[in-house]
């Protein structure tokens, strides 16, 4: 008993990730980006990025991009204005550059 208990706690601590295979850049931007940037990608409020706009910031770097879906966005005052979602959960950096590609031809740049 005591065994399946140590099984079972380690498998609900193991970090849960999309797959790579399983990885669907339409159903993540739709999961985790949609609710603030819209399915349409033009923001949903004046203070989030439209990714629409001609001068809009999908023109920054790949690294730069992939920084900030990974690592979120703080303000200075600590209000986070965009969740991180890198790292072992939701997706990897692999996967958030294949989201960012989602995003550059999906919105333009």
């Amino acid at each position: 008993m005591r065994s399946f208990l140590i099984l079972i706690t380690a498998i609900t601590l193991l970090p849960i990730s999309v797959p790579a295979q399983d990885f669907d850049t339409n159903t993540t931007y739709a999961e985790y980006c949609a609710a603030c940037h819209g399915f349409d990608g033009s923001g949903m409020s004046a203070d989030i990025p439209d990714f629409t706009d001609e001068s809009n910031r999908l023109r920054k770097s790949d690294n730069a991009l992939i920084k900030i879906i990974m690592e979120g966005v703080q303000q200075a005052d600590g209000m986070i204005v965009m969740p991180a979602f890198g790292g072992a959960e939701p997706f990897s950096y692999e996967q958030s550059q294949q989201l960012l590609d989602f995003l550059r031809e999906s919105f333009g740049s």
